[in-house]
Order: structure tokens, then C-alpha cells, then sequence
């Protein structure tokens, strides 16, 4: 039997729970079966005897995976996993929490055992040790290279599991994307996955969105994202949607497309915006979203200023439709405004005589 310490303390990643952790070797049985095609994963739990199976049919552990930072996907942008740390972690935090946990290395015919040994070199700290059985009494091989077993995973945990995984749930309602996915069951809204898996909270959302990993950079614990990227994607993703909830996060100001004006894509969507806000308010309506522009259009003729938020007005100048309009005021009326105002602002200066001439100019002007 062979024995591989692991130089990492016993409380690293002190806030991970059982969740985060069967999260990772989720993750790394479904970046193996995304890199090789007929390398598919399973999952399986016992609710009687509380274990929990993740396994792939053809992946094998080299004991070199055990160094930190060693990664086969750090290059390839269609998994998650790129830190050469996940599994490791993931038995750390499980074995810390009295999980046991077995790797049935099968395609080498080896048992890799991990447990906390007290460590001589390390002043007696417990350190995570593997130690991998060679000589394994086999009864019976199954037809799979690998398969992980966790013991003592609890019902209520494995319900954790369960809702932080979308592979393991019906999700209902979706939209389809470029990028990803669009959740548009109210109890996603809010949550941010990445390829199927939990990462964070993000309340700013009106909806949920499951995000392709190649297109979002998440850091190693795989719990937070850029506000400013969570942003951005969702517009970019809801740019490419021909849905009326788009449209109407848009009227809305949501979050999910503040950006929405200037991401990459077809501007399509926008003549719909356009078209839509003709509709509700008539063909004179300009969109505006401060009281300078009203006030100044409230001027005009021939057109009508109409409050709508920022993200719909961007929207709408954006439509091919959409062309600056030339507003024409009361020139008359433009000039003894201003009088006025200069008048008011400097009267305490200008002798009663000089005060009556120009109020006589104004006059004149509007007569």
C-alpha cells in the first residue's frame, strides 16, 4: 500500500459545506465526459444506506493529479474546472466533515483511501493522506473505470445537492441560447449557474440564467462572479432571445439588460423595441429619460416627450427605424424665456428705468 500526503491544512476552505464539495467532483465527471465524448458520468444515491455514487465509465486517477495546480483542463474552455485543486478540496472538506469517502480507481484495479494522519514533518498537524491499495481483493469489477463513493450523506443533504444542480432537476421553462440558458421558473430568479451548476446569488436579477463556461470567469471557489460580467452576459445572452420578457426587462430597466445597447449581436430586437414604444404612445413620441430633453421637446410642435427608462430609450435610438428627430420650437418664445431669466437673475443690478425698457422689449416680442 502506498501513502501521498497532501500539504494542505485540515481547515483550509474553512466555509465550504457538503454541497460545495460533491459540487466539484460533480463538475469533474462532467468536464471528463465533455472532453471525451463516451466517457459518460453517473450519479446515484442510496437514501437507506446514505451513499452517494459519482463516477465516469473510462476516466482513470493518476496519482500525479494528487499535486496541486496538476489540471488535464486548464486550456480547455468548455469545462469548469482549470485549478488542478477540485477533487483534492472536495475530499478534504468531506473528510473533514465525516464523510468517508472511497475512489474505486477500477481501470488500474486500485482503492485510493483518503483520511487526516497526524504528519511528524509538519509538527504533528493532520494532513490529508491518500493511501492507495495495489492489492485490493476484487469480487467483481463493474463495467466503469471510476466511481466515488461518499458515505453518510444525509437526505436533507443530498435535497442540498439536488437544488444546487440543475442535471437533477426538471427546470421547466427555459429559454435557449448562444450562451447559455435562460431560467424563467420564479424559483431560479436570482441564481446564477454554470453549466447546470450552482455558483452564486446574484439578487439584481429579475430571472435565472445557466451560463456556458467558456463565456464567464468564476473564481476558485466557484461562488462568486463580476457584477459588472454577470451583467453584460445576460444582456448579451437576451440580445440574441426573440421573447416579450426581454422586451419587457427592457421597458423595465432590469439589470439582466442594462447593457443591452452595446453588446455584440443582431440589432433586430431593437425595431421590435422601437415598434413598440410607436404603438403605446403614438408616432410624434420621443423617448427621453431626463427633464432637460422633455423640456426641450415639450417645445416642439410636432412631437411629444415621453418618459421611459434608460435602457428602453438606448434600445430604441438603437433601431434602425429610428432617426433624430428635428425639433422645431417657437423662436418668439425661446428668446423671452431667456430674457426673463436674465431679467430675474440681475434686476437688483439695473436702475427701475433700464428694469421697464426691457420689460417693454419682451412685450413686444410676444405681441
Amino acid at each position: 500500500m502506498s501513502k501521498y500526503e497532501l500539504s494542505l491544512s485540515k481547515d483550509y476552505v474553512p466555509s465550504w459545506t457538503v454541497v460545495d464539495a460533491v459540487r466539484e467532483l460533480f463538475q469533474n465527471a462532467l468536464d471528463q465526459q465533455t472532453v471525451k465524448s463516451n466517457n459518460e458520468m453517473f450519479f446515484d444515491y442510496d437514501n437507506q444506506k446514505q451513499v452517494l455514487c459519482i463516477g465516469n465509465k473510462s476516466s482513470i486517477l493518476d496519482v500525479r493529479t494528487l499535486l496541486l495546480g496538476s489540471s488535464t483542463k486548464r486550456n480547455d474552455p468548455n469545462t469548469i474546472g482549470q485549478f488542478g485543486e477540485g477533487y483534492k478540496i472536495a475530499t478534504l472538506v468531506l473528510t473533514r466533515l465525516e464523510k468517508k469517502v472511497t475512489f474505486y480507481n477500477y481501470g488500474v484495479r486500485e482503492v485510493w483511501n483518503p483520511r487526516f494522519v497526524k504528519a511528524r514533518r509538519y509538527g504533528g498537524e493532520e494532513i490529508l493522506t491518500f493511501f492507495i491499495d495495489k492489492k485490493f481483493i476484487w469480487n467483481k469489477v463493474p463495467d466503469n473505470d471510476l466511481t466515488i463513493t461518499i458515505e453518510g450523506i444525509t437526505q436533507d443533504e443530498y435535497k442540498e445537492i439536488v437544488d444546487s444542480n440543475l442535471h437533477l432537476q426538471d427546470v421547466g421553462k427555459i429559454i435557449e441560447s448562444r450562451l447559455g440558458r435562460v431560467l424563467e421558473e420564479e424559483r431560479y430568479r436570482g441564481k446564477v449557474f454554470v453549466n447546470g451548476l450552482f455558483v452564486c446569488d446574484y439578487n439584481e436579477y429579475t430571472q435565472g440564467y445557466d451560463f456556458k463556461p467558456e463565456y464567464i470567469n468564476i473564481d476558485r471557489d466557484r461562488k462568486l462572479a463580476d457584477s459588472f460580467q454577470l451583467r453584460w452576459l445576460s444582456s448579451k445572452m437576451l440580445k440574441g432571445v426573440d421573447s416579450d420578457r426581454t422586451l419587457d426587462l427592457i421597458k423595465n430597466n432590469a439589470a439582466d439588460v442594462q447593457y443591452i445597447a452595446s453588446v455584440d449581436g443582431s440589432d433586430k430586437l431593437f425595431d421590435k423595441v422601437y415598434e413598440d414604444f410607436l404603438d403605446e404612445n403614438g408616432e410624434s413620441a420621443i423617448p427621453v429619460t431626463n427633464q432637460d430633453d422633455y423640456n426641450r421637446i415639450s417645445k416642439s410642435a410636432t412631437h411629444k416627450p415621453v418618459y421611459v427608462s434608460e435602457s428602453y430609450a438606448s434600445s430604441i435610438k438603437k433601431s434602425h427605424k429610428y432617426t433624430v428627430p428635428l425639433i422645431k420650437v417657437d423662436l418668439k418664445e425661446t428668446i423671452n424665456s431667456r430674457l426673463v431669466k436674465w431679467l430675474d437673475l440681475h434686476k437688483q443690478s439695473l436702475s427701475n428705468k433700464a428694469i421697464r425698457q426691457l420689460e417693454e422689449i419682451i412685450d413686444d416680442i410676444a405681441e
